[in-house]
């Protein structure tokens, strides 16, 4: 595969439409490790840079200032938190996904929903009521592309089960981080 806006816009678009014929050709271009990293690496900093765009537009101009490296760091924890989370529990389950594929959809999936943000950047700017529906249609998106995702990685065969562990396992990981935090002093009654 080529590597130029014409392919990659090509392969967004297969991956709105055929999400599981993507992330099976995705899968298939064997990309070395090092480049699977480096897209990780590349998707952390646009979302970086598209979330300080909207930020800036929110808040009348008012960007994070010195907040960037924090928020570099909190978009690689979130999605490398993400690719482990995928593939621990895909493993678990049965699942025959390799880290490196896992590394590989979750920051293409990330690359893709961040079209979709561009979009809701524009609808902002443009026509501000859609912002909302826009967003939430992102979300449904979101769902849908990762679900056809794990389903390809992992080789399971039924997408409601795929969709009910995304589920269980977000408000798993969630109580989990909620009782960390109240450990550490962060929750209800505790030092902030």
């Amino acid at each position: 595969m080529q590597l130029n806006a014409a392919a990659i816009s090509a392969l967004v678009r297969l991956t709105l439409t055929r999400p599981r014929e993507a992330a099976a050709r995705l899968i298939a271009l064997d990309v070395p490790d090092d480049a699977r990293w480096l897209g990780f690496v590349i998707v952390v900093v646009l979302s970086v840079l598209l979330g300080q765009a909207s930020v800036l537009l929110m808040e009348d101009g008012e960007g994070m200032g010195g907040g960037l490296l924090f928020m570099a760091m909190f978009q690689t924890s979130i999605l490398l938190g993400m690719v482990v989370a995928v593939q621990g529990v895909g493993r678990a389950l049965g699942g025959t996904g390799s880290f490196p594929d896992t590394l590989l959809l979750l920051a293409w999936l990330q690359f893709v929903m961040l079209v979709v943000q561009f979009v809701q950047i524009v609808a902002l700017v443009l026509i501000p009521p859609l912002f909302g529906v826009i967003t939430l249609l992102a979300l449904v998106v979101f769902m849908w592309l990762l679900t056809n995702f794990v389903l390809v990685l992992h080789g399971f065969t039924s997408a409601v089960k795929v969709f009910a562990g995304i589920i269980f396992s977000f408000f798993g990981v969630v109580m989990v981080l909620a009782f960390l935090l109240t450990l550490l002093g962060f929750g209800p009654g505790g030092a902030v």
